[in-house]
């Protein structure tokens, strides 16, 4: 019996040192700092568990998040090969893609022969917005004034060299029986770069900024098919394309840093963009 009663006293001490012990590490005793009694209140998580602690957390959980698809390296040219899959899909298959265009093309004849001209307003404002935006006062975009003027210039000459090759390659007649190529659509590949550089420069001072941007490249799209001048096919192609190419201007710029050495504060670099419907080029200065 004095064994038994032994192990249970030794029992209950053990419990209460465990217990102890547990409370120590989650709730620490209140101490006395300069005078002032420092209370659970004074405390915070980098004092309790401290610094480097909250670090390894943060970056477990970056980990974490990375392994969602869409925060993948490659994610962001998802969209742009879905939309170019599908505009390639409509010049090899008649149906039911293709089919989709002529319905679509039907359905709007059928409610307008109107031919409006805003989407040539936004193909010429879009990329004045997305490369002029920075120089308003109080608006700061993500890259200065040098790497956005190579970035849209870059863009835009992947975007104008892709499209006018698949012109000319494909040779689709617009719905409209009209003299100029059908595939892609030009203005909705330029208003959706201009867009996708909109929102990549200026997302961190509002996101909404890129949705107006790809709200108005959709409706560019949207009335060059009210017009007669492209196909759903065309149009979905373009956006592609200019989501693409907004996503190469960005690839290339570090390229262009290494190969123009504008990282050496010695030497000076600026290009600026030239385009209309005939051409596209750019100008370039370079101080060493």
């Amino acid at each position: 019996m004095d064994i038994f009663r032994l192990s249970v006293v030794l029992l209950f001490f053990v419990f209460c040192y465990q217990r102890g012990m547990c409370q120590n590490d989650i709730l620490p005793e209140p101490t006395m700092t300069s005078g002032k009694l420092v209370t659970l209140d004074d405390y915070h998580p980098d004092a309790i568990y401290g610094s480097s602690y909250l670090e390894m957390m943060d970056m477990r959980l970056q980990e974490k998040s990375g392994k969602n698809i869409f925060n993948r390296r490659g994610a962001k040219f998802i969209l742009p090969t879905l939309f170019i899959a599908y505009g390639t899909a409509a010049r090899f298959n008649q149906l039911p893609i293709r089919r989709l265009d002529y319905d679509i093309d039907y359905e709007m004849r059928k409610h307008t022969d109107r031919h409006y001209g805003i989407d040539d307003y936004f193909e010429y404002g879009m990329p004045v917005l997305a490369y002029g935006l920075g120089f308003i006062p109080g608006v700061n975009s993500k890259h200065h004034f040098r790497d956005r003027t190579l970035v849209m210039a870059t863009s835009l000459i992947f975007m104008k060299g892709s499209v006018e090759v698949l012109k000319r390659t494909t040779s689709v007649e617009r719905p409209d029986k009209g003299n100029h190529r059908s595939f892609p659509s030009g203005h909705t590949a330029v208003t959706m770069l201009s867009a996708h550089i909109l929102y990549k420069e200026y997302k961190d001072i509002s996101p909404w900024i890129g949705v107006g941007g790809y709200l108005v490249a959709t409706t560019t799209g949207v009335f060059r098919m009210l017009n007669h001048a492209h196909w759903l096919s065309d149009v979905v192609m373009g956006a592609g394309i200019g989501l693409l190419s907004a996503e190469i201007g960005y690839l290339m710029l570090p390229v262009w840093h290494s190969v123009f050495g504008i990282k050496d504060a010695g030497k000076q670099f600026a290009a600026v963009p030239t385009f209309s419907t005939q051409s596209l080029g750019i100008g370039l200065v370079y101080q060493f």
